[in-house]
């Protein structure tokens, strides 16, 4: 990061952040998922808090808000009246007891009521992926029943990296592909409350070069609270870090960047390896121009977080600007 110092960003970072390939990286890059683990704010704290964001100097950088399908006539009672809609990505909190099916059937009821008040936009609906259950046929599922409750959003089906991951990651991102014009995209995990919950460096590595060889769109939830790779002494892991996430799958759906050398990419915690400018994105002499990156982004969205604020400011510090 060594290019862009202290007298560049000046004492108000967020202006200059907005502009050229910095903006185009970061803008609208990060959902608020304040009601999930590990922050797990009350609902009127949550709404409070992402009020607070979108009038806060990093504003321009924030997402949806997320909230799960069955919290959202507590979200409905907890927003303030008045102001534009808000903009939503939806948890189709999907119970186990049961057929699928049918809870999905009920998640969708519960949209339709929320979208029938007017007080929010969908944008996009997540769900993962039931033991079972083969991506294609369940990404269908999505796509056709959130096509009638909530025009235009997205469906992203998060898979699970199960035993045999090396062959299921690419077999579930094929088939989501096959449903054609990038109607539906996938979504990974990136940490959680335990050690198991964050993947591999290569399964990482595996799912975003199968995403940009297929087109896939895919989001990133959970554990991205830092730039660069960060130890988490408390789990014994290590966390991945944002701007290796993003910054790996604009290269790779540029083909700029094969799965080996994301290995190399997700896996390296030097500042100076990364560049986040106006001129662009770079690591170790691979770049990306403004204009590549604003395309780069329809496939590489963005990535949900409990803390908004703790990514922003972690990459202030990182760029010597807090």
């Amino acid at each position: 990061m060594s290019e862009l110092k202290r007298s560049d960003v000046g004492a108000a970072p967020a202006q200059l952040w907005q502009e050229g390939g910095a903006g185009a990286f970061l803008r609208e890059l990060i959902d608020d998922a304040s009601l999930f683990p590990p922050a797990m704010l009350p609902m009127a704290d949550a709404v409070t808090q992402h009020l607070e964001h979108r009038r806060g100097q990093y504003s321009w950088a924030l997402g949806r808000f997320v909230c799960p399908a069955s919290r959202l006539g507590e979200l409905l009672s907890a927003m303030p009246r008045g102001g534009p809609p808000w903009r939503l990505s939806v948890i189709l909190d999907l119970s186990a007891r049961g057929p699928w099916t049918a809870s999905l059937a009920e998640a969708m009821a519960g949209i339709l009521r929320f979208r029938e008040t007017g007080r929010g936009v969908i944008e996009s609906l997540e769900a993962r992926l039931p033991a079972g259950v083969g991506a294609g046929e369940f990404a269908r599922a999505l796509v056709e029943s959130g096509g009638e409750v909530a025009p235009g959003a997205r469906p992203f089906v998060e898979i699970p990296f199960a035993e045999g991951w090396e062959s299921n990651i690419p077999r579930a991102l094929e088939e989501i592909a096959g449903l054609g014009g990038a109607v539906a995209g996938a979504k990974v995990r990136c940490g959680g409350s335990r050690p198991q919950d964050f993947p591999s460096v290569e399964q990482l590595a595996r799912f975003i070069a199968c995403c940009a060889r297929l087109g896939v769109p895919f989001k990133a939830t959970a554990g991205l609270h830092h730039p660069l790779p960060h130890p988490d002494p408390a789990l014994d892991i290590r966390q991945h870090g944002f701007l290796n996430v993003i910054g790996g799958g604009l290269l790779a759906v540029s083909g700029r960047m094969d799965e080996g050398e994301l290995l190399a990419l997700l896996d390296d915690d030097a500042p100076d390896s990364f560049h986040l400018g106006r001129d662009g994105f770079s690591w170790r002499g691979h770049r990306l121009t403004p204009e590549e990156i604003e395309r780069g982004r329809r496939l590489v969205t963005c990535f949900g977080s409990c803390s908004f604020l703790e990514p922003m400011e972690g990459l202030a510090a990182l760029l010597g600007a807090s």
